[in-house]
């Protein structure tokens, strides 16, 4: 019998313009369960395999606070980032069905992930994944409190972050994360994702990957490359001027993009460019035929990027020179 797995997502505000998108990679992913509690009241077609909750922000952040005996100061849906690694433990009534939980956010495109993670793997590892845009853990009463467990004996950091405003990466990489809480205490984590990551510093697709020996991420050189989502496959084109290359993916994160939607919402095919859901001019997709598919828009993603960085920089300069503080 397949392992049961639930995803859980508290998202409040708008979702993005292509979260029925999200959705519908769900739906193909119809083994496999999502619980979203949110206070957002679209109407979106929601696959049976997903979970909408009504729930209010302050309502969420009230059962967080039931949940310890210290202060959450939980001031903004953002901040929910630092207590993802705690969700088995926070919704726990909700997951007892489940062999294993997660955490996701709604900015990807799935592919097959059974084909990806498998039964044999789940039954390996305690922890699937390290980033947090999308991991699995078992569901364990133990494993599902492990955020409070400590790192090479040292004292515990959760009730640190969990009464911090600031905003930490607690529920992925390697720098005093989950990811650190795991390893200390010898439980078992798989890291051989193929997940397909946009470098956000282009307006191009360049794939990022970290190097789990130094923990630093590599970027890509430019490929002429495009992807395709094809009835539950996530795949991308690419081709070297003699050969026509395609890659399989367990799912595209799209990170901070805006991205248009130029499809019918219920498309089963269709193809994913810089920065654009659009119609696949040529299929099936051929060397011959792979240049009169367009494979980018002009954008304006890197200059809104650098934008919001020189802002930033300028408001730090302003509370240190004026305020003494950053």
């Amino acid at each position: 019998m397949k392992k049961k797995i639930c995803f859980i997502i508290p998202y409040f505000g708008n979702f993005k313009n292509y979260f029925q998108l999200f959705l519908n990679s769900c739906r193909l992913n119809s083994d496999i369960n999502w619980l979203i509690i949110t206070d957002n009241k679209d109407e979106y077609d929601y696959p049976k395999n997903v979970k909408r909750i009504e729930l209010g922000f302050n309502d969420l952040r009230k059962k967080i606070q039931e949940k310890f005996d210290f202060n959450i100061p939980l001031s903004k849906p953002y901040k929910l980032c630092n207590f993802k690694v705690s969700y088995g433990y926070i919704f726990e009534d909700q997951i007892r069905d489940f062999d294993f939980w997660g955490y996701c956010d709604t900015d990807l495109i799935f592919e097959n992930i059974r084909k990806f993670i498998t039964d044999d793997i789940l039954d390996n590892y305690d922890k699937i994944g390290y980033l947090g845009h999308f991991t699995l853990i078992k569901n364990t009463s133990e494993l599902n409190r492990a955020f409070a467990l400590s790192i090479d004996g040292e004292t515990p950091i959760y009730e640190k972050i969990f009464s911090s405003n600031n905003n930490y990466s607690f529920d992925e990489e390697f720098n005093g994360s989950i990811n650190n809480i795991f390893i200390s205490n010898d439980y078992k984590i798989f890291t051989d994702m193929n997940e397909a990551g946009l470098y956000t510093k282009t307006s191009n697709f360049k794939l990022t990957k970290m190097d789990l020996l130094n923990h630093k991420y590599n970027v890509e050189k430019l490929k002429k490359a495009f992807f395709v989502y094809d009835n539950g496959s996530l795949l991308r084109y690419s081709n070297d001027g003699n050969k026509l290359t395609v890659e399989e993916y367990l799912y595209i994160h799209f990170q901070s993009r805006k991205m248009k939607v130029t499809i019918p919402m219920n498309s089963r095919r269709y193809k994913i460019i810089p920065n654009s859901f659009d119609d696949l001019e040529k299929y099936p997709i051929t060397i011959s035929n792979f240049n009169k598919i367009k494979r980018k828009h002009f954008n304006f993603h890197y200059f809104r990027l650098r934008t919001c960085n020189l802002i930033d920089k300028i408001k730090k300069y302003i509370r240190m020179r004026f305020y003494g503080k950053s």
